[in-house]
């Protein structure tokens, strides 16, 4: 039997529309759900002992606790009173689609290394009804800097559903065995709403185990609906990378590696999935076949950046702007850079000039990529050491051309970001 461990605080709609999915996704399941209310104090006390009860009769727990135990301490309480043999994390702003839970047990039998298993979480469906990645598993890059791998990629995009191993996945949506969680003590107390589950990947890692998302089984996930969920952001990576920093490898490169992608340093100073030289060519060659070729390369290969900003500018030539809108909306969350952010806030102000709020977005991310020549050069020694240090001297060497390049770049890419924040004039049209 598989216990659905599910912590909430507050959010009654949220864990409403949850449970009812939840219960219709594993009608016939042999499963329990354990909810613990960490001290809410809107409609959940009241609400959810009956909804779950008429969803799942005796197979309902309900779980109040007198303080915020937080997502650790609430799961490892859920844990603790479960009666399956497998434990389902689950977070409480999560729809489960029909069919999610056979597909990770199977995972296990078929592969006997494996620590944890998730599903792939999607968001839910964009403007265009596409649904995109939100977690198909967690990478580690360099500065103990994790993130999402792929994330906003269209869920059929063939890396989504190659398989792979890694070392961390989310605990929003996380199956394993309960006696091996137990076995490692469940989830480290010490943290506050985030990085308990790096921190757990790692020690599953320290056993010899690996962890998978598994893309059959699929749910989707609102994602960041938690009330303070990245108040204790700095205090909770820091301390996980002092428990378990030794336990775990730089993967990110691997992956992209294994998928395809070439690594590179953009002038940014960023590291991205560039496309190998091969890849450019072969789109390149099939988008100057026409308007309806060019589209279906670049909405083929989302990472190619060049395209998008291609297909985006013929869009707008032929008035559809809120295609436009789109393409440059995605090339932006894919490439978040100047790069892909200045052309957007060009097009958002001369296209859609009252989008003001949206302008003032676009501009604040800009000013993360403030920097002096100083500072700039300062940092690319810093990441050409790292780089070296990491046994990446091809992406070294990138840097290097980087430093060298130093004043073409401030002459001309620099003074268009520094144009968009003095004047929100982002470049001149077509450039």
């Amino acid at each position: 039997m598989i216990s659905v461990l599910i912590p909430v605080y507050n959010n009654w709609d949220l864990t409403r529309a949850c449970l009812e999915a939840l219960a219709a996704s594993t009608a016939g399941e042999e499963t329990e759900v354990l909810v613990v209310d960490n001290a809410s104090t809107d409609a959940t006390p009241q609400a959810c002992p009956a909804l779950g009860r008429s969803l799942f009769g005796e197979r309902f727990r309900y779980l109040p606790q007198p303080v915020n135990r937080n997502f650790a301490g609430a799961n490892n309480i859920a844990a603790a009173e479960a009666r399956g043999d497998w434990l389902f994390l689950l977070n409480n702003d999560t729809l489960p689609r029909p069919g999610w839970a056979a597909p990770l047990l199977r995972a296990f039998d078929e592969d006997p290394q494996l620590g944890a298993a998730g599903p792939l979480l999607l968001y839910p469906p964009d403007s265009r009804g596409l649904h995109r990645v939100q977690h198909l598993g967690v990478v580690l890059s360099l500065r103990h800097r994790v993130s999402h791998l792929y994330e906003y990629l269209p869920e059929h995009h063939p890396v989504v559903t190659r398989p792979r191993r890694l070392q961390i996945i989310t605990g929003a949506a996380m199956l394993i065995p309960r006696q091996r969680y137990l076995a490692l003590g469940g989830l480290d107390e010490g943290f506050v709403n985030g990085f308990e589950d790096v921190e757990f990947c790692a020690r599953l890692c320290r056993e010899g185990l690996h962890q998978r998302v598994i893309p059959e089984a699929r749910i989707i996930h609102l994602a960041g609906q938690s009330e303070g969920r990245r108040d204790k952001e700095k205090d909770n990576s820091s301390r996980c990378f002092t428990l378990c920093g030794h336990l775990l490898q730089l993967d990110e490169m691997r992956q992209w590696r294994a998928d395809g992608y070439q690594p590179e340093v953009s002038p940014w100073m960023t590291l991205e999935p560039g496309l190998t030289p091969a890849s450019r060519v072969r789109l390149l060659q099939q988008a100057r076949k026409g308007p309806a070729a060019l589209a279906e390369a670049a909405q083929s290969e989302p990472l190619w950046l060049e395209g998008q900003l291609m297909l985006a500018r013929h869009q707008e030539a032929q008035r559809q702007n809120s295609d436009a809108m789109y393409t440059l909306t995605m090339a932006a969350h894919f490439y978040s850079t100047p790069d892909a952010i200045l052309p957007l806030l060009d097009f958002v102000g001369r296209v859609a000039a009252d989008e003001k709020r949206g302008m003032e977005l676009l501009r604040e991310e800009l000013r993360d990529y403030v920097v002096t020549p100083e500072l700039r050069e300062a940092a690319l020694r810093e990441l050409h050491a790292e780089l070296l240090a990491a046994g990446e001297p091809e992406l070294a060497r990138q840097v290097e051309a980087l430093q060298q390049d130093a004043p073409n770049f401030f002459s001309r890419q620099y003074r268009l970001l520094e144009a968009a924040l003095r004047t929100g004039s982002a470049m001149p049209h077509g450039e």
